[in-house]
């Protein structure tokens, strides 16, 4: 199972059905992934609140005052409700003091109980109260006198509110609604506006009287926050129709502005300009909308609204320090006690009064200061999470995990920083949350599959290559497993294979487990000096080992690192005999001396894992490797340790190496010089190691011309220099002494032809 998620291309199908069913729940729009957005947005709100009275220098209308029907007005003047004619009394010094317009955020949908008539109904029926009782029915009713003080002041906005079943006051609760009008090529706006069938409004001589009349109704969101205000409601009829009603806040603007036309924009197709309600017109003030005639409150927060309430109280006292307050704004009257339950949340602060959302809306329009969800915001955080989710996708198995998730943070700040930019700036709503969290996911499952990938693989160069290349190459191999070429291909090789001589002989004379723990101490250090020198050790062939370098990894100095190996070979091998000694002596046993046979090539050669689909290794084939191996067996005809070719002293010029044949060895045709590695670079610069190497250089000149006593002679004085040498000088020896006896041909040039692989 691990080894096909592994796989890059099922890695990839993983990733992007993963991001389809992101992106297809985003298209869905869920509950919570709305409840992030509003989240968002009320984080901007909190971080960045609208500035009060930003108006433009020529606005005729200089902002919104609430009068507040406040605690401290209800101990003045009693409970609420106030009788009519009291009431009356606030928006007759309101309308003198110079408001615009004023806007009461409340339903008059009740008699006044206070009126005398309904008074005089509720004495007694006694003799001596009847005369009281028709004194009262004849004065003026209070509900008459508060509409025609409203009739009278002429600029007077009232409000109604959506009723459960059978509470609708009137069906027709907007008397003096003025009419909506689009282009006549848009199509009904009614058709994506919030409907409802019962509501309930004033009375009907109060509506009759005001000047407009508008619906206070909010929808809070789920948290109960109030986030959004429709400007526009529609009512059921029986007949099927809807009819279409301003809000309290935009009927307040419009008879501020003495305006009787409402402008509305909509279109009735998804395209690129957006869909349903687009926007609002009154006057010269056009209020963006979303789809269904609903505003994005901009709150600026309660703290800010405070120096904005006027108590009702000072009103109804005519008190002067007001006035100037007063002048030229829109006057809302509402009420901040907690008795009268008009209290709401919004994303700034957890209760306020509900009249001051109205207030926030008027004075967001009037500033205009609107918050904008663009119609192709949707479109446009799908677009960019799609985007960066398959450049994750598609990047990761190329650059690092730490890299990636520089450039993903990288994005994600730039991301959430330009949608609060855009806030801030331009008053546009763009929610970077989802984005985020889906590129987040992508990223950490694309992480996630390409460490597995990466794991998966360097366990299996483990596996591979584990026993056979050093722990610093496996390191570096596992790093980077792009340096490793699994599969065939010819590069140059330095091919080492190496035994112990007279191997079976040494053998017959020791019992099984003696013998491997004799194998097991030589190929133990032996291991060791390849792996040490950055080799690969190809295989244990009985008392034999292959072995080479430049690959799996490049290695420049492939060549000079076979022959350091075999010369620590060599001196391993000295250590190896020294604790073989002791342990013999120790044990009564007879001691055997080991004794190794080095062969070096260098040369192009096939690399790659090679065997049968059941098994297989990774391993060298080619006339390089064979040649190595012929050289290894003939160091015991020349009487040498190691012996390596023309090639790699090429490649190593700088180690003590003496030329010693000119050898065509089993199975080629052509001849190969070939030389006795006998030391490291000292050696190679020490005098004596020159002078053995002028007089080997004469020995092989006059060899080679048929000089034959000259050649033993120089021979002899080799021997004199390097007594270790003997064996090499004792062939050189038998081969003069045959050819005196029998001639080789004229044309011979100094060739030996070995007739044995050893």
């Amino acid at each position: 199972m691990i080894r096909i998620i592994s796989n890059r291309i099922v890695q990839i199908a993983l990733l992007l059905t993963l991001l389809g069913g992101l992106m297809a729940l985003r298209l869905q729009d869920p509950a919570f992934i709305h409840r992030w957005r509003q989240l968002t947005f009320d984080a901007y709100n909190r971080m960045m609140p609208r500035p009060m009275n930003a108006l433009p220098a020529d606005s005729a209308i200089k902002g919104v005052v609430i009068v507040d029907i406040d605690e401290a007005s209800l101990r003045r003047y009693g409970q609420w409700p106030w009788p009519r004619t009291l009431v009356a009394r606030i928006p007759e010094v309101l309308k003198d003091m110079g408001a615009k317009s004023i806007a009461f955020d409340m339903v008059f949908a009740e008699h006044d109980r206070t009126s005398p008539a309904r008074v005089a109904k509720g004495l007694p029926q006694t003799p001596a109260l009847q005369p009281v009782e028709k004194e009262l029915e004849t004065l003026p009713d209070n509900d008459m006198l508060f509409a025609q003080t409203i009739a009278r002041i002429g600029n007077v906005v009232i409000g109604f509110v959506t009723a459960a079943n059978g509470q609708v006051t009137h069906n027709k609760p907007m008397l003096k609604v003025p009419p909506f009008m689009n282009d006549g090529t848009d199509p009904d706006p009614q058709k994506f506006i919030l409907s409802h069938r019962y509501y309930t409004t004033s009375l009907p001589e109060i509506v009759k009287a005001s000047a407009g009349e508008g619906s206070f109704a909010m929808s809070p969101d789920g948290d109960g926050v109030i986030r959004t205000v429709p400007m526009l409601i529609g009512q059921y009829l029986p007949d099927g129709k809807v009819n279409m009603y301003p809000s309290l806040s935009l009927e307040a603007l419009r008879v501020a502005l003495h305006r009787g036309i409402y402008f509305v924009k909509s279109y009735g197709k998804r395209i690129a300009k957006g869909y349903g309600i687009q926007w609002i017109k009154v006057g010269h003030y056009t209020i963006p909308t979303d789809k269904k005639g609903r505003i994005h409150v901009y709150y600026a927060g309660h703290s800010h609204w405070k120096p904005f309430y006027i108590p009702a109280w000072k009103v109804l006292q005519r008190d002067p320090s007001i006035a100037k307050l007063v002048k030229d704004r829109i006057v809302l009257v509402g009420t901040s006690a907690i008795g009268l339950f008009d209290l709401r949340s919004s994303p700034l602060n957890a209760s306020l009064p509900g009249v001051e959302v109205h207030g926030e809306v008027l004075e967001q329009i009037i500033g205009h200061q609107f918050l904008i969800r663009p119609g192709g915001s949707n479109g446009f955080e799908l677009v960019a999470t799609l985007a960066i989710s398959l450049g994750i996708i598609f990047l990761a198995p190329f650059i690092s995990t730490g890299l990636l998730a520089l450039i993903v943070l990288l994005l994600l700040v730039l991301g959430n920083g330009g949608a609060v930019y855009a806030y801030g700036h331009y008053h546009r709503l763009f929610a970077p949350v989802y984005p985020s969290v889906t590129i987040i996911i992508i990223f950490i499952l694309s992480s996630v599959l390409n460490n597995l990938r990466s794991e998966t693989e360097r366990r299996a160069i483990r596996d591979a290559f584990g026993h056979y290349i050093s722990p610093a190459l496996m390191e570096e191999l596992t790093k980077d497993p792009d340096k490793l070429k699994l599969g065939g291909e010819v590069r140059e090789l330095s091919v080492m294979f190496t035994d112990i001589r007279n191997f079976t002989t040494i053998s017959e004379s020791m019992d099984p487990a003696d013998l491997i723990r004799m194998m097991n101490d030589f190929l133990t250090p032996m291991t060791s000096c390849v792996l040490d020198n950055r080799g690969t050790v190809d295989k244990y062939m009985g008392d034999a080992m292959m072995a080479f370098w430049n690959a799996p990894l490049d290695d420049p100095g492939h060549a000079a690192h076979a022959c350091t190996t075999a010369l620590q070979m060599l001196d391993a091998l000295k250590a190896v005999n020294v604790t073989l000694r002791a342990e013999a002596e120790k044990n009564g046993k007879p001691y055997h001396e080991l004794r190794a046979g080095i062969g070096i090539n260098t040369g192009r050669a096939s690399i790659g894992n090679m065997g049968s689909k059941q098994r297989f290794a990774y391993s060298a084939l080619g006339d390089t490797v064979n040649l190595a191996s012929r050289l290894e067996g003939q160091t015991k005809g020349y009487g040498i340790s190691a012996m390596i070719s023309e090639t790699v002293l090429k490649r190593a010029p700088h180690f003590a190496a003496l030329e010693i044949d000119l050898l065509t060895v089993k199975g080629r045709k052509e001849p190969e010089r070939v030389y006795a590695l006998l030391g490291d670079t000292d050696m190679a610069s020490s005098m004596a190691f020159r002078a053995l190497s002028e007089l080997q250089d004469r020995m092989l000149t006059a060899y080679r011309a048929q000089k034959w006593d000259e050649a033993l002679d120089l021979a002899q004085q080799c021997e004199a220099l390097r007594p270790d040498l003997a064996g090499l000088y004792a062939l050189y020896r038998q081969r003069i002494d045959a050819f005196k006896k029998d001639p080789p041909p004229a044309d011979w040039r100094g060739v030996w032809v070995a007739k044995e692989k050893h």
